[in-house]
């Protein structure tokens, strides 16, 4: 057994060297050293040590240049923009205030007139920290309008700008008119002191702001907490498998988290597999957005029972780049219909930049209408 079989042995895995390599590498070990006259005989055997021990030297060094096992081909993670939010969102610094104020923008998108204009009405929740405070409610029900693109805008200048637009409307029945105006109308207030500080949002479980503070940040402990969510779902009545409540759990990226709750649901939510991001999308608001299919499943919109009137959608929830909240639910057209082109948007929801915690408390406008 000489060098190359120790090396061959050493390194199983390595690319063998190449036949010429090798070749030379043993008629280098054959090689006798070159001895020069000396007077002392034992300098003249550490010489010709030295020199077989440099041949050795040389000879490892070049066979582990070829004997470098050959690099690994990486294949990146699924949904690895999924995981990179979650990591630049955890050390995000956690907010506080006095209550949680979320702001929804309810929208859809119509057709009519030669443009597309978007409809929408604005809701607000104010959730106090204290379980004695009541949660308020308020409601602005008549729908503001305006174009949805700055090509829509010129063509409404273009017929005149009307202030009022008829939207397609069901044959047989009476719609109203959606006025153009920034201001929501109609405004009605909820003040709901038998919430016992439970959250509005009940789609997941029936939550408080300590049930929140609670939530876990291990994946083993957030998985189970999330089948301990679906067992109460399962008890309700709703009867789906839990492959079919996971992607429900988005809407906990609604609530007031903290970072490091958030993106390890975000983490556990990405590796799920209905779970596909979409990419990089502006949302209704203006913002930018990453986009991505939970696995959640789509509705049909009924415009007119006559044929082409229903229009099955799919859903997309837009996560806030910079902190891994959700900003808004869009649901676009599966198939282009009468009054919708097929990829287009048709319905969302959105919460608006002012949402989040606050040290002010709730303060209805005046003329806002109380309701029980």
């Amino acid at each position: 057994m000489d060098e190359l079989d120790l090396l061959a042995r050493a390194l199983p895995d390595a690319r063998p060297p190449s036949p010429e390599i090798v070749a030379r590498a043993r008629a280098r070990l054959s090689r006798p050293p070159v001895r020069r006259p000396v007077r002392r005989r034992t300098w003249t055997w550490t010489v010709a040590a030295a020199s077989a021990t440099a041949a050795i030297v040389t000879l490892v060094f070049s066979l582990v240049a070829y004997l470098t096992p050959a690099p690994v081909a990486l294949t990146p993670k699924a949904n690895q923009a999924l995981f990179d939010l979650a990591d630049k969102i955890e050390k995000l610094p956690v907010e506080s205030g006095v209550y949680w104020r979320q702001v929804l923008i309810r929208g859809s998108y119509l057709e009519t007139g030669g443009f597309t204009l978007v409809a929408s009405t604005r809701q607000e929740i104010w959730q106090s920290r204290d379980p004695d405070d009541p949660r308020v409610t308020l409601s602005w029900s008549e729908p503001i309008a305006r174009p949805a693109t700055a090509a829509d805008e010129r063509a409404w200048r273009a017929v005149g700008s009307p202030r009022r637009i008829k939207p397609p409307c069901e044959a047989g029945k009476r719609c109203p008119y959606v006025s153009f105006t920034d201001e929501p109308r109609q405004c009605s207030q909820k003040w709901d002191a038998t919430a016992g500080g439970t959250l509005a949002d009940r789609t997941v479980a029936t939550l408080t702001m300590a049930d929140l503070a609670a939530f876990p940040t291990d994946q083993a402990r957030l998985k189970e907490k999330l089948r301990a969510y679906h067992s109460v779902w399962h008890e309700r009545g709703f009867k789906e498998p839990i492959e079919k409540f996971l992607p429900l759990t988005t809407n906990l990226l609604d609530l007031p988290l903290r970072p490091d709750q958030r993106a390890a649901l975000i983490r556990f939510l990405a590796g799920l597999p209905s779970t596909k991001v979409v990419g990089t999308v502006t949302d209704p608001l203006g913002r930018p957005a990453l986009s991505v299919d939970f696995g959640l499943a789509g509705n049909t919109l009924v415009y007119d029972h006559k044929q082409g009137g229903e229009l099955p959608t799919y859903p997309r929830t837009l996560l806030d780049p910079g902190t891994g909240s959700t900003l808004a639910s869009v649901s676009y057209a599966a198939r282009t219909a009468v009054w919708a082109t097929k990829g287009d948007p048709v319905t969302f929801t959105a919460t608006a930049p002012e949402s989040g915690w606050t040290a002010e408390r709730p303060a209805p406008p005046k003329g806002c209408e109380k309701r029980r």
